[in-house]
């Protein structure tokens, strides 16, 4: 048994979640995990993805590129949390 937060999904068994929420919470998931253990990024409750994000960029020179796809991730993360109206992504 792995300690808890220590494994994290493939890409393709991303395509098994049939419910976006469940897709994008655990994409996310990962993302902080791999941000916190591959890139040394601060953790705790009062840091937040982005600044996960702006602080792997600053560390370990992520492209823009690879930067925007993050952020994408995790803006599409808060508005399924926080927007009552946006309940399913757009185009999976």
């Amino acid at each position: 048994s792995s300690a808890m937060g220590s494994s994290f999904s493939s890409s393709a068994s991303y395509l098994q979640y049939g419910n976006d929420f469940e897709l994008v919470i655990r994409a996310t998931k990962d993302l902080e995990y791999l941000l916190e253990t591959g890139f040394d990024v601060p953790s705790g409750k009062t840091v937040g993805l982005h600044d996960k994000i702006t602080h792997a960029e600053n560390t370990a020179g992520l492209s823009k590129d690879t930067v925007k796809r993050l952020r994408y991730l995790v803006t599409i993360r808060n508005k399924l949390v926080h927007d009552h109206d946006f309940n399913r992504l757009e185009d999976r």
